[in-house]
């Protein structure tokens, strides 16, 4: 049974070298100041910063109290490290009811400045990986991965295509934007094979 996965260095298009490694609480102040960067650059999201914890505290525990900081297989959270800076967060976060558990959703947010390196995909095949050899006690483990992305972002649902998600679904109109328009959210998913 292996709870989270090693850290992995892995090199960028831009050449430098970044690590991904599972999250741990003295990230709390990077992660903080990570969802605050990627909610102020408007594009993506589905949050105004005044939505958001007002500090690190509050934040640590909206983190804790979703269950993302468990180490006993029902999550995973990585962080992406460059030059010391927390740059990107990606995570799976499984259903919590036994006939549901075999369900992880995925989240991810990559620091503004730092998309388009390769981040987000390192992460997402670090998370893979870990929910294709990650086993409950029981033998059980995740077997679908499913998330939601605007149907206006388009860089990750191409992203997401090319690591073999695929549309179950559209929710129609589901986001309303800044300037007030409805944007579609497509639901993807990826099925696990054992």
């Amino acid at each position: 049974m292996l709870a989270l996965p090693p850290p992995v260095e892995v090199t960028l298009r831009d050449g430098r070298n970044c690590l991904i490694r599972p999250a741990a609480p003295e990230d709390f102040v990077g992660l903080f100041e990570l969802e605050r960067a990627i909610v102020r650059a408007r594009h993506g999201v589905v949050k105004h910063e005044d939505e958001l914890p007002g500090d690190v505290a509050s934040y640590a525990d909206v983190q804790v109290r979703a269950g993302l900081a468990a180490t006993d297989g029902s999550a995973c959270q990585l962080v992406a490290e460059l030059e010391g800076r927390v740059v990107g967060e990606a995570s799976i976060l499984r259903l919590r009811f036994r006939m549901v558990n075999h369900v992880g959703v995925l989240g991810i947010g990559v620091l503004p400045g730092a998309q388009g390196l390769g981040i987000g995909r390192a992460m997402i095949e670090h998370l893979l990986a870990w929910a294709r050899s990650h086993r409950d006690a029981d033998g059980g483990g995740v077997r679908k991965v499913e998330l939601g992305v605007r149907a206006d972002n388009l860089k990750a649902v191409e992203l997401y295509r090319a690591l073999g998600f695929v549309v179950e679904g559209t929710r129609r109109g589901l986001v309303r934007a800044d300037d007030g328009t409805f944007v579609d959210s497509l639901s993807m998913a990826l099925f696990i094979p054992r």
